[in-house]
């Protein structure tokens, strides 16, 4: 005797679905800051930055995630306080 399962139990395929956007981690023209930080703050900022991370363990996906990100925001304000210094 064979038992048929009624459809609801059933494999159903699924529809694949559509593949979001992509959306870039930084926006030059709506990301910049409004004013600069003086020259030795900003670097006073990245110093601070990779002391933190400097034994940050690389085989960790958080750790890196985390690095990454404030040393992006450490660089680019060192950057940016650099660009405002040449132009003044």
């Amino acid at each position: 005797m064979r038992i048929r399962l009624p459809r609801v139990f059933t494999r159903q395929s699924e529809t694949p679905r559509p593949a979001a956007a992509a959306v870039p981690l930084h926006n030059p023209a709506a990301d910049l800051p409004h004013g600069a930080l003086p020259l030795d703050v900003a670097l006073q900022i990245a110093r601070k930055a990779l002391d933190r991370h400097q034994n940050a363990n690389i085989h960790s996906r958080v750790a890196m995630y985390f690095a990454a990100v404030d040393l992006d925001h450490a660089l680019r304000s060192l950057v940016n306080a650099h660009d405002h210094q040449q132009e003044t």
